[in-house]
């Protein structure tokens, strides 16, 4: 029998949510509503496949209507929940000269800077954006926030784009691959991410913040770590681990195989797991 090779991954995409940062965006500015509980059913019950995104997306939003600085805020909270070791496994991957890619059912005001704070450029997140009522909140003061923007308006409406459907993601990411060469790889803790693994080469379930039965069932791997060093290992091949154990992220690369060897990841098939740990062998 021949041997299995891993691969290198040269187009890496994250979910945001539950995947980045151990929060949901929306749950969290519903507990400042006293609605979380009930906003939370509603967000479990799209992550899990039960209902579809698009059915309760406006009907979160509507339920809250959040202003312009409640959004903003969820950006600071993402950056203080950030998951363990998402931010180096990141730069790692930039370091290799891999493109990264965000592509998120949250809200884009808050996703965005979150985004380039782990360093991904701009141009590679994508999420939901959002228009407000420009006659809420004291319109009237012509009070700013640092991005010249009256932060007490009130959220209005998200836009129609693929990532209020539960099936949306596929389409993005078909878009942003679009004439880009190389092996791409999504990581993710969700149904609407797993319903993209036929627009990529390999999908990765993430369920170190929330295990979802349906994604841990029917992903070709799955980390059950709540860190993402891993991913270091799983994106790279034996060549691209020779250069990390001369670099910064060696201690990295080590992490993500310990946290393998000690059986936190599980894959469709053993021989991907040899085939990985037996990279940096060579």
């Amino acid at each position: 029998m021949e041997k299995y090779t891993w691969p290198a991954f040269d187009l890496i995409f994250f979910d945001c949510d539950s995947t980045l940062s151990t929060v949901e965006g929306i749950d969290e500015l519903a507990k400042s509503r006293g609605l979380f509980d009930e906003v939370q059913q509603l967000t479990n019950a799209a992550m899990d496949g039960e209902v579809y995104l698009e059915s309760i997306y406006d009907q979160r939003l509507q339920l809250l209507r959040p202003t312009r600085g409640e959004i903003r805020q969820i950006e600071r909270l993402y950056r203080d929940t950030v998951v363990p070791d998402a931010k180096q496994v990141i730069e790692a991957l930039l370091f290799l000269g891999k493109q990264v890619f965000i592509v998120s059912g949250g809200l884009y005001p808050a996703v965005r800077p979150f985004g380039e704070w782990l360093g991904v450029p701009p141009a590679n997140i994508r999420a939901v954006k959002v228009a407000y009522d420009t006659f809420s909140g004291r319109w009237w003061d012509y009070q700013q926030d640092q991005w010249g923007q009256p932060p007490d308006v009130n959220y209005l409406k998200h836009d129609a784009g693929p990532l209020i459907q539960s099936s949306g993601k596929a389409e993005v990411i078909r878009e942003l691959k679009n004439e880009l060469r190389g092996r791409s790889m999504l990581i993710g803790d969700g149904m609407s991410d797993l319903t993209a693994q036929d627009e990529i080469d390999r999908f990765v379930g993430f369920g170190g913040v929330a295990r979802r039965a349906g994604v841990e069932a029917e992903a070709e791997v799955y980390i059950k770590s709540p860190s993402l060093a891993p991913v270091l290992a799983l994106a790279t091949s034996s060549q691209e681990h020779c250069s990390l154990q001369q670099s910064a992220y060696a201690y990295l690369l080590q992490k993500g195989l310990a946290l393998i060897r000690q059986q936190t990841v599980i894959f469709r098939k053993r021989s991907w797991q040899t085939a990985i740990l037996e990279n940096t062998i060579r």
